[in-house]
């Protein structure tokens, strides 16, 4: 944390807006989420101008990346999907983007993808892909973006503080956001598994007394 404070933030900037940029544009968000980037640069700022400095080169990045990602699956969406790496990539991701690019409020759920890990990196190129007008996609990319991150740099900014500030309180903290973690992704898995569940048992399926019974 020393060491990230003590960066020029307009290195930081400029490593931030390179990292979004290339997470729309050619699905580096996949790999490397773009979240943790802008939380990591966050850390590094120590002050409001650092942070407002920081959020505009970041913003420019996810421009270029939206624009990147657009124009990319405007011209190769369909080969990009069902490519080696577009499988890889998971149809579930695609088709969940794809509900986020087409469904209804489909603008305002443009700028809220960009809250999901992963969705936010191929909203843009299915954005492309599916015909949708520049002009409208990019504004709502904007929105969101420049909503993102600014609440994550001032959430990576806050936290880098409190830890350069109280580095005794990091073992206990960091245990309990580990135990926490782990509550969380347990109640996850069991609620996907009853889900799994409740779809793979056929709805009207019934035993052969029940059946049998006559209804009352």
């Amino acid at each position: 944390m020393e060491t990230l404070g003590q960066l020029d933030p307009y290195l930081v900037g400029a490593v931030l807006l390179a990292v979004l940029a290339l997470d729309g544009s050619l699905l580096i968000g996949v790999v490397l989420p773009g979240d943790a980037a802008i939380i990591v640069a966050g850390t590094a700022l120590t002050g409001p101008s650092e942070v407002a400095l920081v959020a505009v080169a970041g913003v420019v990045g996810c421009h270029l990346g939206a624009t990147g990602g657009w124009l990319i699956g405007r011209r190769y969406g369909s080969l990009v999907r069902h490519s080696r790496a577009g499988r890889w990539i998971g149809e579930h991701r695609w088709a969940r983007a794809e509900r986020l690019a087409t469904g209804e409020g489909s603008g305002p759920a443009l700028a809220a993808a960009y809250f999901l890990p992963v969705v936010n990196a191929l909203t843009p190129v299915l954005a492309g892909t599916l015909g949708m007008s520049y002009g409208r996609f990019i504004r709502w990319a904007l929105a969101g973006s420049t909503v993102w991150v600014s609440a994550y740099l001032v959430l990576g900014s806050v936290a880098g503080e409190f830890v350069r500030n109280n580095e005794h309180l990091m073992v206990p903290v960091a245990g309990c956001v580990a135990v926490v973690v782990a509550g969380l992704i347990v109640i996850s898995r069991r609620a996907r598994a009853n889900r799994e569940m409740e779809i793979s048992e056929p709805a009207g399926s019934r035993t052969p007394e029940t059946a049998s019974r006559p209804l009352q």
